[in-house]
């Protein structure tokens, strides 16, 4: 009778090995909270490990996308064991509400939180339209 011993290195390698062929072949989605106040919608996304210049917010007619590539540094003579964190393409869309202002968007980075502001359309108000007496 045999008795089988467990390498716990290799059973990380194993979780390693399966990781990279899913992460190398899968988009990730970052996390976003979408706030509205009176005035405005607010969207903010976690991006850590991000630069700003790796992002790209674009407006096509009511389609808000967000999409960019986290990318990570490779050291040389170091060998991963294990690894979660998630890296390549990622991209989110929105399509904005009907009382959005399309030309009221601005863009913020500050620390991996990306923050998109977008204003709201003035609402009519109602307003006495006056009778002319011919």
């Amino acid at each position: 009778m045999s008795i089988a011993t467990l390498n716990p290195w290799q059973v990380l390698d194993q979780l390693n090995n399966d990781k990279l062929r899913r992460y190398n072949s899968r988009r990730w989605q970052p996390v976003v909270d979408i706030t509205e106040s009176k005035t405005g919608y607010e969207i903010h996304l976690e991006l850590p490990g991000v630069l700003p210049e790796q992002v790209q917010v674009e407006l096509d007619d009511t389609l808000l996308k967000i999409s960019g590539e986290k990318v990570r540094k490779q050291e040389d003579g170091v060998e991963y064991r294990y690894r979660e964190r998630a890296v390549g393409e990622f991209s989110r869309s929105f399509t904005l509400p009907e009382d959005a202002d399309r030309n009221a968007i601005s863009a913020a980075f500050d620390h991996g939180l990306l923050l998109i502001s977008i204003g709201k359309k003035e609402q009519a108000q109602p307003r006495k339209i006056e009778i002319q007496v011919s």
